[in-house]
C-alpha cells in the first residue's frame, strides 16, 4: 500500500513496504589510505597494542587499513614497518630483530626502524640499490603502557598528547586494556555520544550494570569544548542533582566517569575513571583500548582490581563477547549494541530522535574536520596544544539541592547542567586541583542563587 505521493504507509505487517534502503555513503566510515575519514584520522596518534604484548618477536598488526609489523630491535628501539618486504614481499613478521633494525628472513635485507635500507647482502659490494629505495615506516611511541603510531604526513606530526587526568587526582595509576570489536569504528564512538543509552542499556532494560541512579531519566546536553564536546546527562536523584559529563575528544577519544555513582552523597570531580581510544583497524574492525585511572576517588566509586584489565578485559560486564550467547541476549552490553548493528551500520535506515543530538553533533564535527583536511586548512578540533599536559573536561558532580529548590523538571535540570559544564570549561586555565576548587565554588553559588529557576 502506498500513499498518493508514492511513499509507503506505516501499516501493520508492512515489512514488504519498509525494507531497509541501500547502504548510505560511507565517507565518514572508511579509514584506508586516501579515503576521506582515513586522511583525517592520520593526523593523530593512535594506540594499537599494549606494551606487554610486544616481546622479542615481531608482531603483525593492522591499522587504518594498512598491514604493518611492529618490533623492538636488540638495542630496544621500536619500529613499525609495512608488513611486506620491498624486495620480494616476504612478511617481516618473520623478520629477525637485529642490533639495529630488522632483517628479512628471505634474503637478509636489513631495515632500520625508520625504513632505511641498511644492507642488501646478496647484492654486489658496489651496488647502490639500497640508496634509492626504502621500506615504508611510521613513527611509534611507547607511553602509558601502550604503543602509539602516527600514520600521517611526517611534517604534520603532532605531539603525543598527555592529558591532565593522567596525573590527577594525585596518586593516579594508569592500567592499560585492549578490546576487539568486529564493527566499524564510528558505531563505537557514537555510543559515547548517546548518553540516554546509559539509562536504558545499563540500568532499565538490560540489567543493573550502572548504579540505580542511572534509571532516572535525565536532561541531555552537548556542550562544546576546545577538544570536541561534552556528552552529558543531568538528573535529580531524590534531593541531589547529579551531573555526569563524558569528554568527547575528536576524533576518537573519550573520557568517562565510572557509572557507579549512586548520587546519594555530594561529590565533585573534574577527572575520569577511564580514557579510551576507538582505533580503526580497517572499515570492519576496531580496538576499544586505553587506560583505567586507579586512584582513591575511582576506587571509592567502583572498587576493582588491577588484574581486571588487560587484553580482552575491562572490568565491566557487556564489553566483550566472552559470555555465553544466551547470557548476552538476557543482559546485553555495549559490545552487543554496537556489534549487532552490523560491520557497517546502514545509517539510511535510521530514524533519529531528539535524544540523538550528540550523535548528529559528532557526525557534523567529523564531516567538517574531513573537509578541512581535504582543503588543506588547519584543524579546529581538537585544539592541538604546543605542550603537555592537555586540559580535559570530563566531570562528575553531585550537589544537595537547597530545601526550596525549584530545580527538578527537565528544563531547569538541563539549564543548571549546562551552566555548570560551562564553568568547568571556563576554569580550564587553572591547575587541576585549584580548578576543581574554583569551579565547585562557582557552581555552588549558582545553585544557591537559583539562577536557573
Amino acid at each position: 500500500m502506498t500513499e498518493g505521493n508514492g511513499a509507503a504507509r506505516p501499516t501493520a505487517f508492512s515489512g514488504y513496504y519498509h525494507r531497509p534502503p541501500a547502504m548510505s555513503d560511507t565517507r565518514l566510515m572508511e579509514v584506508g589510505p586516501g579515503t576521506a575519514a582515513g586522511e583525517y584520522l592520520r593526523r593523530f596518534w593512535h594506540p594499537f597494542l599494549l606494551s606487554s604484548e610486544l616481546k622479542d618477536l615481531p608482531v603483525s598488526v593492522r591499522l587504518l587499513g594498512e598491514d604493518l609489523v611492529v618490533f623492538r630491535d636488540r638495542s630496544g628501539r621500536l619500529g613499525l614497518l609495512h608488513k611486506h618486504c620491498i624486495h620480494r614481499g616476504a612478511s617481516l613478521e618473520f623478520g629477525i630483530p637485529a642490533e639495529r633494525g630488522i632483517r628479512c628472513c628471505y634474503h637478509g635485507w636489513l631495515f632500520d626502524v625508520d625504513g632505511t635500507v641498511l644492507e642488501t647482502p646478496a647484492e654486489p659490494p658496489q651496488s647502490n640499490l639500497r640508496h634509492g629505495i626504502c621500506q615504508g615506516a611510521y613513527p611509534v611511541r611507547e607511553a602509558f603502557g601502550m604503543l602509539f603510531a602516527y600514520l600521517g604526513p611526517p611534517e604534520l606530526m603532532p605531539e603525543l598528547p598527555v592529558y591532565d587526568t593522567f596525573a590527577h587526582p594525585a596518586g593516579t595509576r594508569l592500567v592499560p586494556f585492549r578490546l576487539f570489536y568486529p564493527c566499524n569504528w564510528l558505531q563505537i564512538v557514537e555510543n559515547a555520544a548517546d548518553p540516554i543509552h546509559n539509562a536504558y542499556l545499563h540500568a532499565i532494560v538490560s540489567g543493573q550494570q550502572f548504579s540505580p541512579a542511572f534509571a532516572v531519566l535525565p536532561a541531555l546536553d552537548f556542550v562544546k569544548t576546545p577538544l570536541g564536546f561534552l556528552s552529558m546527562a543531568t538528573r535529580r536523584v531524590k534531593d541531589h542533582v547529579f551531573i555526569r559529563a563524558s569528554d568527547m575528544i575528536m576524533p576518537n577519544i573519550g573520557q568517562f566517569a565510572s557509572g557507579a555513582n549512586n548520587a546519594t552523597a555530594e561529590g565533585f570531580s573534574i577527572s575520569c575513571y577511564l580514557t579510551r581510544w576507538v582505533v580503526p583497524l580497517d572499515d570492519h574492525n576496531a580496538f576499544y583500548m586505553g587506560v583505567v585511572h586507579l586512584n582513591d576517588y575511582t576506587q571509592q566509586q567502583r572498587g576493582v582490581r588491577e588484574d581486571a584489565f588487560g587484553v580482552g578485559k575491562v572490568g565491566l560486564i557487556g564489553q566483550t563477547q566472552d559470555r555465553p550467547y544466551e547470557e548476552r541476549q538476557r543482559e546485553p552490553g555495549d559490545y552487543d549494541a554496537c556489534v549487532s548493528q552490523g560491520v557497517i551500520q546502514n545509517r539510511r535506515n535510521e530514524h533519529l530522535g531528539t535524544t540523538d543530538r550528540g550523535v548528529v553533533l559528532f557526525r557534523r564535527l567529523l564531516g567538517q574536520s574531513i573537509v578541512a583536511v581535504e582543503k588543506g586548512d588547519p584543524l579546529s578540533l581538537p585544539k592541538l596544544y604546543a605542550e603537555n599536559p592537555v586540559r580535559t573536561y570530563c566531570h562528575e558532580l553531585v550537589f544537595r539541592l537547597p530545601s526550596q529548590s525549584n530545580i527538578g523538571d527537565i528544563k531547569s535540570l538541563g539549564a543548571f547542567g549546562r551552566r555548570a559544564a560551562e564553568m568547568v570549561v571556563e576554569t580550564d586555565h587553572l591547575p587541576p586541583q585549584e580548578r576543581e576548587t574554583v569551579a565547585a565554588e562557582r557552581i555552588r553559588r549558582l545553585l544557591s542563587a537559583e539562577l536557573v529557576g
